[in-house]
């Protein structure tokens, strides 16, 4: 059975609009430099640096809410 790709979050350079759509609904800037901070954040902190795990948008909403802290070097929108 496939997993629904829609629901995991994809890290690719083609699927960046996804972070960017992401980033934007939490109050962060779309540059590219916090796409890049954000693919670190999930890669190493959310995955706990196992790359091959899938992630769901849930997941990545529940570190944000559950650890702020790694996504402070997150520049908001406007800065």
């Amino acid at each position: 059975m496939s997993k629904s790709d829609y629901k995991f979050v994809n890290t690719s350079k083609e699927q960046e609009y996804e972070l960017e759509d992401w980033l934007y609904r939490n109050k962060f800037s779309k540059k590219k430099d916090n796409i890049d901070k954000l693919k670190i954040i999930i890669n190493e902190k959310v995955k706990g640096g196992n790359t091959a795990d899938n992630i769901t948008w849930d997941e990545l909403d529940d570190a944000l809410k559950n650890n702020s802290k790694w996504f402070s070097s997150l520049a908001l929108i406007g800065q």
